[in-house]
C-alpha cells in the first residue's frame, strides 16, 4: 500500500485574472483583482521592467517598452498567475 499525498492546485480565483491591452494608451489593465496585487513585468531575458503594487483596473503603461513579448506575474493573497503580454 502506498501513501500518496496529493498537492492541491493553486486556488482557482487566480484564473479569473485577465490582462486587457489598451492600444490607445499603450498600456494594459488587470481585471479580476479583489484587493491589491504584486505586479512584476519582465522580458524574456528575465530582466524586471516593472515591480509594484497594483489595484483592480489600474492602467499599467508600457509606452517605453520595445515591441516584443513580456511575462506578467501577478501575485494576490490567493495565489500567483503568469500571463504573456505581446507589444506590437
Amino acid at each position: 500500500m502506498t501513501n500518496s499525498t496529493k498537492i492541491p492546485p493553486f486556488p482557482s480565483a487566480t484564473s479569473a485574472i485577465k490582462l486587457v491591452q489598451d492600444d490607445i494608451t499603450d498600456g494594459f489593465y488587470i481585471i479580476g483583482i479583489e484587493d491589491t496585487a504584486r505586479l512584476i513585468v519582465s522580458d524574456l531575458n528575465c530582466k524586471v521592467l516593472i515591480k509594484k503594487e497594483v489595484a483592480n483596473e489600474e492602467l499599467i503603461s508600457i509606452s517605453s517598452f520595445r515591441k516584443g513579448i513580456y511575462i506578467v506575474r501577478i501575485t494576490t493573497a490567493t495565489g500567483m498567475v503568469a500571463k504573456k503580454l505581446v507589444k506590437s
